[in-house]
């Protein structure tokens, strides 16, 4: 038992009975399977009690205030436990189920990574290409940027935050569409010289879905929808629209002064490829066996897309750290890290009224997914704290 989990437990019986509470309104889906008993040779720990997982994210989630929560333990690409807690729609006192989809915020961007890196093995990419290549009328100070540069976050793009015309009070409600988003963004001057530095930037996405419909001639949802989610059988994922009837559909809050709040509306031409889709437990972890086989992508493609990508002086570009003293690299879609020595493949997202986690130990073969609807949700924390009950720590 963590000494996080021991002194959030014995804070106060209000907190208790707010676990009580939260407890008797999850609906739970086990899913334990006959899985590869390698695990214990590799330090993994398969048959951990449910009931701890239970009580430690319900614990957390009552300290936080977050609202539902859905869990995902993967080994080797199989859902050995998953539960949906808490509330889909408080106004409506509705529980989450485990087929309810949130919204993913950046972890879009692996998706969209996974769908460039699609074509490049089909031959109708290049990823050293100027993206001015395939999208044309492009800003002419953007004319030098390759695809791999935006993949990479080595473009020197601002990010859309960063444009003068952007207004935090208003510029979410906006509805943009790809020609008015670029001339936005123009505006903006280069941060640095392609290749020269890493800076993570959501422009750099945007433009990336925008290359997938010029090549393939098809919107970015319905490539994906076609090439990714239907052969994995990934019948909750797709670009969200507020406009559709979807069902389950998870409501988003926020906090403030301590109040949960409906999360402020945003508009989805800004995630758009970026930041769009939306999805499920279940449904992630379908993608995540993808990644152990050569169904959808060769496994030396997966290889690069995990392995750090690179400045033009041959290192390797870093973003930030990792929280521990530890640099935080970037693949093509993927942040590329460490947990306590051991690597870390890892995504998220976080926008008004959702945050979610995908860490994925490939040493271990073991992924943690969680998603929330709450913005800011201290997800990172967890999802590590959890890996530790499966790896023996």
């Amino acid at each position: 038992m963590s000494v996080i989990y021991s002194a959030i437990l014995k804070r106060s019986l209000v907190l208790y009975l707010i676990v009580v509470f939260l407890s008797a309104n999850c609906q739970k889906y086990d899913n334990s399977k006959s899985i590869n008993k390698d695990a214990s040779s590799v330090g993994l720990s398969l048959n951990i009690d449910s009931g701890r997982v239970d009580k430690y994210i319900l614990a957390r989630m009552a300290q936080s205030k977050i609202p539902a929560i859905s869990i995902g333990i993967v080994y080797k690409g199989d859902l050995i436990y998953a539960n949906a807690y808490g509330k889909a729609n408080l106004e409506h006192n509705i529980a989450l189920k485990p087929e309810s989809p949130f919204k993913l915020a950046s972890l879009t961007k692996p998706f969209t990574a996974f769908a460039i890196l699609q074509l490049f093995e089909k031959g109708k990419i290049k990823l050293d290409e100027k993206a001015s290549f395939y999208l044309k009328n492009l800003p002419i100070k953007w004319e030098t940027i390759t695809v791999r540069q935006l993949l990479s976050h080595t473009s020197g793009l601002a990010d859309y935050f960063q444009s003068p015309d952007w207004s935090w009070q208003n510029s979410w409600r906006l509805d943009l569409s790809h020609k008015e988003f670029i001339a936005m963004n123009e505006k903006s001057p280069i941060i640095f010289s392609p290749g020269e530095r890493m800076q993570y930037c959501n422009t750099n996405y945007y433009l990336l879905g925008m290359i997938i419909e010029v090549i393939t001639g098809k919107s970015y949802n319905q490539y994906l929808k076609e090439e990714i989610f239907e052969p994995l059988g990934m019948s909750h994922t797709q670009i969200d629209k507020s406009e559709m009837l979807i069902s389950d559909r998870v409501n988003g809050y926020t906090l403030s002064d301590k109040k949960l709040l409906n999360a402020e509306y945003t508009s989805n031409t800004w995630a758009y490829s970026e930041g769009g889709l939306i999805s499920t437990v279940e449904d992630l972890a379908k993608f995540d066996k993808a990644l152990y086989s050569e169904a959808l992508l060769r496994k030396e493609t997966i290889k690069e897309m995990w392995s750090p990508s690179k400045l033009k002086n041959g290192k390797e570009g870093v973003i930030g750290d990792n929280g521990a003293g530890n640099p935080n690299h970037y693949g093509l879609g993927w942040f590329l890290s460490d947990y306590k020595g051991h690597k870390l493949t890892l995504a998220g997202g976080n926008k008004p009224g959702f945050t979610c986690t995908y860490f994925h130990f490939e040493d271990k073969s073991l992924s943690i997914i969680i998603l929330s609807n709450l913005s800011s949700s201290p997800l990172y924390p967890m999802a590590g704290e959890i890996a530790e009950m499966y790896l023996n720590w």
